[in-house]
């Protein structure tokens, strides 16, 4: 249940006349509702003002945790820390996800978390380069923070007293130390990773980014896609003999728009080794790596006569949701391929039903 009886947040979320007045017209032009008020935010969103104030409620010393942390593998190795916002907060979230955030457009070379884009559309412009090149960015979600999400909110006519309160529920203060939720300074409040908002939050933050570097690469001869923090480069020809200036500018207006490169993670593919782009191999066509369809055909080679016991694909517990999600998967990329191996899974799933 919520409770209103909770010290308030010292990030005030009501203010005088001034703070409470919206940019109709700029709202209007985005097909955005308009909300001035705590009062009518909460109204819009279904809550009391009192459960509003609860959702924003998360400062040093604060017994409020809005978040439950754990970690999860990452395809690439290492793993990955998701900060899970508790059912009422993550209802405010998908409110203002669903309301506000999917009305806005983002930028043609998006293809992270958008409607209508993918994985395969991010890969697409990439197939039969000559060279590729992947940049990605470092603690992405993290570098947004609350400042940056505000003016976001602010930017689209929002009243100074909407966008704060939209950005106090967007963000967080909290971090894991052991496992455990802990509040720091305001001043650090940023996106969490795990919050229903924050892709889309991310997305319209990086307009700018995606539009500058579009740009420049196109003056070098390079196609530009970006999915999250994967940055994905590639030209033929004269071009690609451009890749340091490439590189070289692409860090210099990232960093002036307030992200990091991850200097490890930088990579140059060219034809003559397996090119990846967010796991799709783009050499001739969209695929799949030949070692882990391997692996996978052997996965199911091995429940086909054994049985489901003991057996396991990808981080789940669930082995036949787990080998149905990546056969959908390879489908998606590749429907020949997909299309033999969601048969494999199909005769797994009706020979093995009642162990499920």
């Amino acid at each position: 249940m919520y409770s209103t009886n909770l010290t308030i947040t010292p990030l005030e979320i009501e203010g005088n006349l001034e703070s409470l007045e919206s940019d109709s017209a700029v709202l209007r032009s985005h097909g955005l509702a308009e909300y001035n008020t705590a009062t009518e935010i909460a109204f819009a969103m279904g809550i009391t003002p009192g459960q509003l104030r609860f959702l924003t409620s998360s400062f040093l010393g604060s017994q409020v945790k809005h978040y439950v942390y754990f970690k999860i593998s990452k395809k690439t190795g290492g793993e990955r820390l998701i900060s899970a916002p508790k059912p009422y907060l993550k209802a405010a979230q998908r409110w203002i996800l669903e309301n506000i955030l999917e009305k806005l457009e983002v930028h043609h070379a998006a293809h992270g978390f958008c409607k209508n884009r993918s994985i395969v559309t991010n890969a697409q412009p990439h197939i039969g380069a000559d060279v590729i090149v992947n940049i990605d960015l470092e603690n992405f979600f993290q570098s947004i923070s609350y400042k940056r999400v505000k003016e976001l909110f602010s930017g689209f006519g929002y009243s100074k007293t909407a966008a704060k309160i939209f950005a106090l529920i967007c963000t967080t203060s909290e971090i894991a130390i052991d496992g455990q939720a802990n509040n720091t300074t305001s001043v650090n409040r940023h996106l969490p990773q795990g919050s229903p908002a924050s892709p889309a939050i991310s997305n319209l933050i990086c307009y700018h980014l995606d539009n500058r570097i579009a740009a420049m690469a196109k003056s070098l001869g390079f196609c530009y896609t970006r999915y999250a923090d994967d940055l994905t480069f590639s030209a033929s020809g004269q071009a690609s003999r451009r890749i340091y200036n490439l590189i070289k500018n692409a860090k210099l207006i990232i960093n002036s728009e307030g992200f990091t490169v991850n200097s490890h993670k930088t990579n140059i593919l060219v034809k003559s080794v397996q090119q990846q782009i967010t796991g799709v191999v783009v050499n001739t066509q969209l695929n799949i790596s030949k070692k882990t369809l391997k692996a996978f055909r052997a996965t199911l080679y091995q429940i086909e006569q054994e049985g489901l016991s003991g057996k396991h694909w990808g981080n789940s517990t669930n082995i036949i949701a787990a080998i149905t999600g990546f056969a959908n998967y390879v489908a998606m990329i590749n429907p020949d391929k997909g299309a033999e191996l969601r048969s494999r899974v199909e005769r797994i799933k009706q020979k093995y039903e009642c162990e499920e």
